[in-house]
């Protein structure tokens, strides 16, 4: 998802999802649901939030995919339920 600022607010565009090339220096840090990156796009370099990861195992599918610059922010950790 996109990442933007409107009148000083946080907007997500959630138009259409994307697939990005993670570079393999990048593949010792764990990129995870949540986790805002900077991408290589049409209208250059932009943040965003990572929705979902997987690795393609497809090799015959060919794909080019822009790739995964730098990771900029990690999502919080998940905190324990707290019991009352």
């Amino acid at each position: 998802m996109d990442i933007y600022f409107e009148n000083g607010n946080l907007k997500l565009n959630t138009d259409k999802m994307y697939h990005w090339h993670i570079h393999i220096r990048l593949r010792d840090t764990p990129i995870a649901q949540g986790d805002i990156v900077l991408v290589q796009t049409k209208r250059g370099n932009r943040p965003i939030l990572v929705m979902n990861v997987f690795r393609e195992e497809d090799k015959e599918k060919k794909q080019k995919y822009k790739r995964v610059i730098k990771l900029l922010g990690k999502a919080p950790e998940k905190s324990p339920a707290i019991k009352s």
